[in-house]
């Protein structure tokens, strides 16, 4: 709205948004915490909550040194939370190992939730809209695309044809069959088809 009209309040808005990030927790690692008051803990819904806007911002004020940080949330997120057996990503990563879900090894919650996969591979989609073409890790970035949307049609329900809430355990009681993370995935199978990641 600020780029369509140049109203200034629309700046102000932004700017504020911007500055919430600057004042965000990390991990040791440098992953932006979920939430404050979830210290350590990064999840992959997490990653479509900051990183696309952040991205557009960088973009929009010429901020480029930004998108290394923008990338490496990315990055981090992925490496801490890929089942390597599935190519998977489990929600959430506790780097505390302090949770009662964390795994007391990799810190990874014990399943894959289909919704926070469904934000995280939107999150790539509309990240790689603004990243630079010459950026160092928008190759690892299509990848890491590429790797997982490979991985959520080996899960899909060959009757029906979406996923299921917990993905590897269609057949477990009260599991279901989820529109809203099957339209996440197909949001980013067709963005990333079309724009030619996939």
């Amino acid at each position: 709205v600020y780029q369509i009209t140049g109203e200034e309040k629309y700046k102000i808005a932004v700017d504020t948004l911007r500055k919430q990030l600057d004042g965000m927790p990390r991990t040791k690692s440098g992953g932006f915490w979920h939430k404050k008051i979830y210290p350590y803990q990064m999840w992959l819904d997490g990653i479509y909550m900051g990183q696309p806007f952040y991205a557009e911002y960088a973009k929009v004020f010429n901020r480029p040194q930004d998108f290394d940080d923008i990338t490496k949330q990315i990055i981090l997120i992925y490496e801490k939370t890929l089942d390597e057996k599935t190519g998977l990503l489990y929600h959430a990563w506790d780097e505390s190992k302090q949770q009662k879900w964390a795994d007391p090894v990799t810190g990874r919650s014990p399943h894959f939730w289909g919704r926070a996969i469904g934000w995280y591979v939107m999150a790539l989609v509309d990240v790689l809209d603004f990243l630079p073409v010459e950026h160092p890790d928008r190759q690892k970035i299509i990848s890491i695309l590429n790797n997982v949307c490979e991985a959520l049609l080996k899960v899909r329900d060959s009757k029906s044809k979406v996923w299921y809430q917990v993905l590897d355990q269609g057949n477990r009681q009260g599991n279901y069959l989820e529109a809203s993370e099957t339209l996440m995935y197909i949001y980013a199978f067709a963005k990333g088809y079309n724009n030619g990641y996939l």
